[in-house]
């Protein structure tokens, strides 16, 4: 270029100016061809967009096809089977059973995928395509906000990228309602600044349907419409009368609905599971939660770009350049409260785990303000700065891996991604290296506050981080959905393929949910769930069984005769009068012969025949008997005391000892066994093993 060898006194955000003028300048006189930037420069915005788009999809694909089983449960249990019921019966059900469930707009745009086919397999690989491509199009609406509120292209482009590049994007691969949520929401605020900015009856249609789109994806994003009609009556200055004449077609198309549900059918049918939760306030452990989920929010932003989104947002509420931009400032500031406050509210009184889920649409936002930052000439250099070592001091002072732990990091891609990360160098480096990368973050945010560096560090860096995270939490998630599979049968549907018709899932003490859920998503001949002293699988249609004095299932009173699926996990079961089809590592399929009975139930005997260190052993049978047990432990591990029915022996390893119980009969009988002596195996507590557990009744006498 022939201004190259110029020196520009200023800022490097004016310097990058008039290249880029330059350079615009240079592809209209027709010498692009000799500058490869003048030609990216060239290429229309709306191409770029696409590309990130189609980029986007692609790159889901692939993450989709390495996560064959769902793992995010029950969530990923309910919306597949609100889809199929509305495709086989028209109307929302969930194990046969109607259901009262808000959040309804994926099952009703997935449903089409089971009138295609009737293969959950098939039908999970394509939901996941739909979904890779709802979370791609977010780009679209991200580009469009910037665009109205004058952000520079390059800038409006990068944003775009930032949109689909979220950690959170990892859930285009699950049955979640996310992916096809968040690009509703970010139309939602696009078209509210649009409308705040200037109304039209389009506009405000437009607006409404998008914010009643976005609340029936999720029912916790009716917050959103409700920030754009706030933002709108700051921008008329709190007149009232105003505001109503401006936007009255969308407030009462937004609000006419839920008035006629709730005054006609009720909050408990219109929110359904919704409206069982622990609406309890307790401010302090509220704050709290506040405090941490607005730091995790930090991390997932990409961290570099929070200080000068807080100054674009800042300057947009004290003194815009337009109305739009005020539109803007309020709407995010408070969708950001309200988001925070209602995962704050979810984590202490019901998860206790972050709750991120309800927070990354807040990212594209946030790297939109610091786009408004970047617009004023990045001005408040020392307010950024100091944000910039707060950030510095926090990262230090309260490490990011510590909340990776245990049940944290559930609702959280971006813990998925340090988990991951520190999985690969160790615990210690781990956080040492979030650390340090963070404050290497902190350092470009604040150089690029003083100028010192061009403000596409700062975004460039935003998008590499976000790009680290995204990979971490899809790793994560690949390996969670791989190790899942590998406890689950080769055959996924072989409950159908076995073709005995409705079957019944039996859960018997210490069931493991997610299997009794895996299997109620990928065998739909698996109809009803039968509870046998284990807990609720969730808060849908369940039965609780009785068993009768002779063994029989009793299901509402009659007894059930039809096939059983039981796991035995945590149990061992044993019945007559029924068939055993097939048999997987934790999982007994039968056929009845007759009437079911159970025989023996031994609560807490694992299915590698480890004892729990508590639990109880019971036999119907109508004739005397002796339940024999046999108990053991490997060699090279210490003397196990356990009591049966207080009863103590003294379990010595490499050596089996015989027991033996008188069982009367004539009804149900139990032998409890407890042991203060106990190790850990994965996840569980174990005592002994008990090879052998079997119940011979008497034989009946012979009357000649």
């Amino acid at each position: 270029m022939r201004f190259a060898h110029h020196s520009f006194k200023g800022s490097p955000a004016r310097a990058d100016a008039v290249f880029v003028a330059v350079d615009a300048a240079a592809s209209r006189s027709g010498r692009e061809g000799s500058n490869p930037l003048a030609r990216l420069a060239a290429v229309p915005a709306w191409l770029w967009v696409s590309g990130i788009v189609a980029a986007s999809f692609g790159a889901r694909l692939i993450a989709a096809a390495g996560r064959p089983v769902p793992h995010y449960l029950p969530d990923e249990y309910i919306y597949p089977s609100l889809a199929r019921s509305f495709a086989e019966h028209g109307q929302p059900m969930i194990r046969g059973v109607a259901v009262h469930f808000p959040a309804l707009l994926d099952p009703l745009l997935t449903a089409p995928v089971w009138l295609f086919t009737h293969d959950p397999v098939r039908a999970y690989g394509i939901t996941q395509g739909l979904h890779a491509a709802f979370v791609s199009v977010a780009a679209a609406p991200a580009y469009l906000l910037c665009k109205r509120l004058g952000i520079a292209p390059w800038l409006a482009v990068a944003v775009a990228a930032l949109a689909v590049a979220v950690p959170d994007g990892v859930y285009a691969s699950s049955m979640l309602a996310d992916p096809l949520a968040y690009p509703l929401v970010l139309s939602t605020v696009y078209l509210g600044v649009c409308l705040v900015e200037r109304s039209t009856v389009g506009l405000q249609l437009a607006f409404a349907l998008s914010g009643a789109l976005a609340v029936l994806a999720r029912i916790q994003y009716a917050v959103v419409p409700i920030a754009v009609l706030a933002a709108e009556l700051v921008a008329d200055r709190g007149r009232l009368l105003t505001s109503l004449r401006r936007v009255w077609l969308a407030v009462v198309l937004l609000v006419a609905p839920p008035v006629v549900l709730f005054s006609t059918l009720g909050s408990q049918r219109v929110l359904g599971v919704y409206s069982h939760g622990d609406h309890a306030l307790h401010p302090g452990t509220l704050l709290q939660w506040v405090g941490r989920e607005g730091m995790l929010l930090a991390y997932a932003s990409g961290w570099v770009l929070v200080p000068g989104a807080l100054a674009g947002l800042g300057l947009a509420l004290a003194r815009p350049l337009r109305r739009a931009e005020l539109a803007f400032a309020v709407t995010t500031v408070l969708l950001a409260a309200a988001l925070l406050l209602e995962a704050a509210q979810i984590a202490g009184t019901d998860s206790q785990r972050f709750q991120e889920r309800y927070l990354f649409t807040l990212v594209p936002l946030f790297a939109v303000a610091f786009g408004l930052y970047v617009k004023r000439g990045l001005p408040l250099r020392i307010p950024v700065g100091l944000a910039s070592a707060a950030l510095l001091l926090l990262a230090a002072r309260v490490p990011l891996s510590g909340y990776a732990a245990a049940h944290n990091k559930d609702d959280s891609p971006t813990l998925w991604a340090v988990l991951r990360f520190e999985a690969i160098v160790s615990v210690g480096n781990g956080a040492l290296a979030v650390a340090l990368v963070a404050a290497v973050l902190s350092a470009i945010g604040a150089l690029a506050a003083f100028r010192k560096i061009p403000a596409a560090v700062a975004v460039v860096a935003a998008l590499a981080a976000c790009c680290a995270l995204s990979a971490g939490a899809s790793s994560y998630d690949h390996l969670s959905s791989t190790s899942l599979r590998h406890s689950l049968p080769p055959d996924l549907r072989w409950v159908d393929h076995a073709r005995l018709g409705r079957v019944d899932l039996l859960a018997p003490p210490g069931a493991r949910k997610e299997q009794s859920w895996e299997q109620l998503f990928w065998n739909t001949s698996v109809t009803r769930l039968l509870l046998l002293g284990s807990p609720p699988l969730d808060q849908f249609d369940t039965k609780t069984v009785r068993v009768a004095r002779d063994g029989r299932i009793l299901v509402d009173g009659r007894v059930d005769r039809r096939p059983l699926l039981v796991q035995t996990y945590a149990s061992t079961v044993q019945m007559t009068g029924v068939k055993r089809v097939k048999h997987d590592v934790i999982f007994d399929l039968y056929r009845p012969m007759g009437t079911p009975h159970l025989k023996l139930v031994a609560a807490g005997r694992f299915a590698d025949k480890w004892l729990a260190p508590r639990g109880a052993i019971t036999v119907w049978s109508k004739r005397p008997g002796t339940l024999t047990l046999v108990v053991t432990m490997p060699r090279g591990t210490r003397v196990t005391p356990v009591r049966f029915n207080g009863r103590l022996v003294r379990v010595q390893p490499g050596k089996r000892t015989t027991l033996r119980f008188r069982v009367p009969g004539g009804g149900p009988w139990s032998l409890h066994f407890n042991s203060k002596t106990q190790g850990y195996l994965d996840d569980r507590a174990v005592s002994v093993l008990a090879p052998v557990v079997a119940f011979r009744a008497k034989a009946a006498l012979s009357h000649g």
